[in-house]
Order: C-alpha cells, then sequence, then structure tokens
C-alpha cells in the first residue's frame, strides 16, 4: 500500500501547471486534465505522477513537404501566342512578376488554365501539336501533386496543422465546425473532379484553405489527443495498483473525484472531440488521397488516421478504454456501483 507522507515534486509542478493554464485558454484544457490529477493525489493511497510531455510528430517543413513539378519549353508558349491561342495569355501569367512567386495554390489554378487552354489550341503543324499534346498530358497526369502541394504546402497548412496552438477548445462542438466541413466538401469535390479540368473560382478556392487555416483544427486535434492520452494513461496505471484495500472511506473519495472531474467535466469533453473528429477525419483523409504527398507528410497524417493501429487517434482510444476498466475494476472489488450520467 501506498502512503504519501508528503508533496511530491510532481504533484507541484502540476499545481503551478494549472495556474499557468488557466491564464492561457489555447491550454484552458489542460487545466482541467491536472485539476484531475491532483484531487486524486490528495489521497494518501495514490500518487500520480504524469510523465514527460511527449509531443506528435510536427508538420515536415515545406521544402521536404513540396513534391517538385516538371518544366516546359515557355518559349513554345510564346510561339502559340503569335497563334492565337490562349495558350500565350497564360503563359504570360506564370512569367509575370507576380506569377514568378506564385503560391501553390496559385499554381494549381494556373494549371488548370494552362492544360485547357493547350488543348482548346488548334496548331495546324503535326510536330508543334504533337509536342503540345504530350505537354497536356504530362501535366494531366501532375495534377494530383499540384493539388496536393495546393492543399499541404501553403501557410495555410502550416497553420491548420501547427502544434503550437494548443487544444481543441472545452466548449468545443460540431456546431463550430460547419464552414470547416463546408470547406473540406468543396476541396474534396475539386480533387474528386481533377480528370475534368473542373473550373474552379479562385476566391472560393483561396477562401476555403484560409477557412482551413483559421480553424487550427489539424494541430489542436492531434495535440488534445496526444495530451489527453497522457494523463489518462497515468491515472489507469495508478489505478490499476490500487487493491481491495482501499474500500470504504478511501474509494469514497476517489469516486468522488473521478466523478467531479472525468463523469462531469473530461468525459463530455472527450465526447465532444470524438463527435467532432469523426466527421472531420475521413474528409480530411479523402481531401489528402486525391492529391500526391511525400513519405514524411505521409507519416505526419498517419497520426490521423482512425484504422492505424500506430496513430495518436488509436491511442487516445486505447487510453480512454483503459482508463475505464481500470475505474471499473475497482469499483467491482469493492462491490460499488457507479450511478449512470447522462
Amino acid at each position: 500500500m501506498l502512503v504519501k507522507p508528503f508533496i511530491s515534486m510532481s504533484l507541484l509542478s502540476i499545481i503551478i501547471l494549472v495556474g499557468v493554464s488557466g491564464c492561457d485558454m489555447r491550454f484552458k484544457s489542460e487545466a482541467i486534465l491536472s485539476e484531475y490529477i491532483i484531487d486524486l493525489s490528495r489521497s494518501q493511497f495514490i500518487a500520480v505522477d504524469v510523465p514527460a510531455i511527449v509531443m506528435p510528430i510536427s508538420l515536415p517543413s515545406r521544402r521536404d513537404r513540396q513534391l517538385a513539378l516538371s518544366q516546359f519549353d515557355i518559349g513554345l508558349l510564346d510561339f502559340l501566342s503569335l497563334q492565337q491561342c490562349d495558350v500565350g495569355i497564360v503563359a504570360g501569367k506564370r512569367n509575370s512578376i507576380l506569377g514568378k512567386v506564385m503560391t501553390d495554390s496559385q499554381r494549381f489554378l494556373y494549371e488548370l488554365d494552362i492544360i485547357r487552354a493547350i488543348e482548346s489550341c488548334d496548331v495546324k503543324d503535326e510536330v508543334l501539336s504533337a509536342e503540345l499534346n504530350d505537354i497536356a498530358k504530362k501535366k494531366r497526369l501532375e495534377l494530383p501533386t499540384v493539388f496536393g502541394n495546393a492543399i499541404i504546402n501553403g501557410e495555410e497548412a502550416s497553420v491548420f496543422f501547427s502544434l503550437s496552438n494548443g487544444f481543441l477548445p472545452l466548449n468545443y462542438s460540431t456546431e463550430n465546425q460547419q464552414d470547416l466541413l463546408n470547406a473540406l466538401n468543396r476541396l474534396v469535390a475539386i480533387g474528386e473532379n481533377l480528370v475534368d479540368l473542373p473550373k474552379v473560382d479562385g476566391r472560393v478556392f483561396e477562401n476555403d484553405l484560409k477557412i482551413l487555416m483559421d480553424s487550427e483544427y489539424g494541430g489542436r486535434l492531434l495535440y488534445s489527443l496526444a495530451q489527453l492520452s497522457r494523463y489518462l494513461t497515468s491515472v489507469s496505471n495508478n489505478i490499476g495498483l490500487l487493491s481491495s484495500e482501499v474500500c470504504g472511506s478511501p474509494l469514497a473519495y476517489l469516486k468522488q473525484q473521478f466523478e467531479q472531474h472525468y463523469v462531469k467535466k473530461i468525459q463530455p469533453y472527450m465526447g465532444r472531440i470524438n463527435r467532432s473528429a469523426y466527421e472531420v477525419l475521413p474528409l480530411l483523409k479523402r481531401l489528402i488521397d486525391l492529391g500526391v504527398v511525400g513519405d514524411e507528410m505521409k507519416n505526419f497524417l498517419n497520426q490521423f488516421s482512425l484504422i492505424s493501429t500506430s496513430s495518436i487517434w488509436h491511442r487516445y482510444q486505447l487510453a480512454s478504454q483503459v482508463h475505464a476498466k481500470q475505474w471499473s475494476r475497482l469499483f467491482e472489488s469493492c462491490s460499488v456501483s457507479l450511478r449512470s450520467r447522462s
């Protein structure tokens, strides 16, 4: 049996953390997790020691997530412009000062325009026509790569997937993400129709990427799942060490903390996260699968997988299940029932 004669340094650190978290809304959720551990640890039979934070894999640098695209003879496009094709006009955008520094999202819009222009250009010279058709075919093959760059390589993705934005808010719900879902659906619709060279409204496309950025959802979700797993696992490990020796008033105190912190605060928060993730993650996976991404990016995105046993999501689900089982085992060993709460 564990009997604590004095407060541990780990617990003292958590108490300090609660004070700091309370001042920063990005980490308000951590305060309720810390309070759960602090109050459990007031019992002389348990000392929850939260391990050092282990961050999820960070988003790869832009250099590591951008995939190279083939180049082709701009002089050819200059010549075609003399044929009064739209190619010259589109290529002119690419060669302008603004075009040379166009973002990945602008590059995607440009590639759609240039393919349409090339394929609609009626060139009488057979050799030139064949060369032009080869360029169009190659660009069509690269469209998923261009689309993938547009989705994951801009500033919008850097913010969307950033781990520095903290937890999802305590009051987050599916009602808060309708704009995000609409944007993801529109982006998925574009990706699913690349073969048809969809007419994309550039303003809507750029705004949808901005909606993703403003939501900060990807990084916040990943960070929340990792930290919830860390705290729940720490509690589970300690509850698993307790036996029927704590039956009676010691367990009554622990049960009170379980209900006050976990049942009333943490569990509802987790429920909101789960409902949210089950709406967003399948759409996010569909969107990413429609493009082409590099190996480092695939490794990063695997953390969001709903089916991979190595994902952060899987570890979070496992931590939640083990936490519930350890408490149930303890309550059953002392013949204590837990009232069902809605």
